[in-house]
């Protein structure tokens, strides 16, 4: 999504960064699930402290530079705490460390926007279960992000013929 809100799109972030600053705001829409590795998903990965601290690291790595690519690298992360926030959670503890590293809380939006991915591959319909999990991600998603892009756009437009 934050690729989509990006003012004139990626070559808005520098010069040469475009094909780079795609990659590295997507891969920080899903670092937050580095989480797995250690066993501890929606833990402190998943809080908007971890995306401030992920756009710091951006801001430190570019000198100071680029605020747009850590602003887009802060924004992607915490896409991804919203809609984990948003979602079904089927594994206990329910909800998203959202405001970490000042409470260890879980929140937990109880909304059920998108489903809960699975992550029991040995049960039967693991497999239909996820593809529809996603297929229903992509269907909410992609609408929103051709709306905020075309929005985006016509602006841009507009502001050129003036």
């Amino acid at each position: 999504m934050s690729l989509v809100m990006a003012p004139n799109g990626l070559g808005a972030w520098g010069p040469g960064l475009g094909r780079n600053a795609f990659t590295l705001v997507a891969l920080a829409a899903v670092l937050p699930d580095l989480d797995f590795a250690w066993g501890g998903h929606n833990r402190e990965t998943h809080s908007l402290g971890a995306a401030l601290l992920a756009g710091a690291t951006v801001l430190a790595w570019t000198r100071g530079r680029n605020f747009r690519l850590a602003l887009a690298v802060t924004l992607a992360w915490s896409t991804h705490v919203l809609f984990d926030w948003l979602g079904s959670d089927d594994t206990p503890p329910l909800g998203v460390m959202a405001l970490w590293p000042l409470t260890s809380t879980f929140y937990f939006a109880d909304a059920f926007v998108f489903e809960a991915i699975s992550r029991r591959y040995w049960l039967s319909g693991f497999l239909a279960h996820n593809l529809l999990a996603v297929l229903r991600e992509v269907a909410i998603l992609i609408p929103v992000a051709t709306a905020v892009w075309w929005a985006r756009n016509r602006k841009s437009e507009v502001r050129s013929q003036k």
